[in-house]
């Protein structure tokens, strides 16, 4: 009896330090990585809550799930946006600067100057600034004409993003979806990661590295540019577009310099400089449907849409 009150007390103990969002019980088919996806955690931090040291897992065992990334990316948002708002307070009767300033543990000098105060003098109704909002750090991005702000709940996020497609990449379900699909998935793993013109990784990236990196996923290489890219796989007409297939637009310059990966139903899904971010658009908004100027297939070339390319390079060099 005594060890089983000893049990208990260091249980009580550790338990607070651990925080698991429910239990489940595992059914007649489950697995792992179908359990991580619908709970939203990694595989790893199933594994790890619950003492596993493979993936194997019975019928009728009771898995500890922990809190999803997004709900403590949520509770890591709500504490940045209360550091970026601007605190007040309203001055009451019988309030003085000493006691206002203990009340925030801030010191009476610093409740001054952040109200631009030269004397000690208060009115009743006057409303002082106890905390200000903290500024955003910026970073200068390549293009001298654009700023992208560093710290933003895209930036805090592509750690996540990173972890979940290093672990989609190693998990053997994958091997069950075609090369398409997983294109798409990969894809749509990236969005709202933060745009930068020229940037390289999951902490700023810009249109042709996204669809490059995505490709190279899937074991399939592309040259770094827009422009280059437009000169791969075979022409498709835009009536002709299937999921996977790359679609070309001219925006700042008069050669391709924009490239998104097609989705189905006349959306793309792109990093795009005016959202700051990856994101999916409509080739029939004004924007694009005036700048789009053709699409290429590089996955699936059957053999009909094949013969006809190589008869329009015929026509062209003749």
């Amino acid at each position: 009896m005594l060890g089983k009150i000893y049990i208990l007390v260091i249980t009580a103990i550790f338990l607070p330090f651990t925080v698991f969002a429910q239990t489940y019980t595992v059914k007649n088919g489950d697995n792992l990585w179908e359990i991580s996806k619908k709970f939203n955690v990694s595989i790893d931090d199933i594994k790890k809550v619950n003492n596993l040291k493979n993936k194997k897992i019975k019928v009728g065992m009771k898995l500890e799930i922990p809190d999803s990334p997004s709900k403590k990316l949520n509770n890591k948002n709500q504490a940045k946006n209360q550091a970026m708002t601007t605190k007040y307070h309203t001055v009451k009767k019988g309030e003085n600067l000493f006691r206002i300033a203990n009340k925030y543990k801030i010191s009476v000098d610093e409740l001054k100057r952040l109200n631009n105060m030269n004397n000690n003098t208060l009115t009743i109704g006057q409303k002082l600034i106890v905390k200000k909002a903290e500024k955003p750090i910026e970073n200068i991005s390549i293009r001298a004409d654009e700023r992208v702000p560093l710290i933003t709940s895209a930036s805090i996020d592509k750690e996540i993003k990173a972890e979940e497609i290093e672990e989609l990449k190693a998990n053997e379900d994958l091997s069950k979806l075609n090369i398409t699909e997983r294109i798409l998935l990969f894809a749509k793993k990236m969005l709202h990661l933060p745009y930068r013109f020229g940037g390289n990784g999951f902490s700023g990236l810009d249109c042709s590295f996204f669809v490059k990196k995505v490709y190279s996923m899937v074991g399939i290489d592309l040259p770094r540019s827009a422009r280059e890219q437009f000169t791969q796989g075979i022409n498709i007409d835009k009536e002709e577009l299937k999921p996977g297939d790359l679609v070309f637009f001219r925006t700042y310059a008069k050669f391709p310099s924009h490239v998104g990966i097609y989705l189905g139903d006349n959306l793309f899904i792109h990093a795009s400089s005016k959202s700051k971010k990856v994101t999916i658009d409509s080739l029939e908004a004004p924007y694009y449907l005036k700048r789009f100027i053709g699409a290429k297939r590089i996955l699936d070339i059957d053999r009909d849409i094949l013969e006809k390319a190589i008869e329009e390079a015929k026509k062209q060099d003749s």
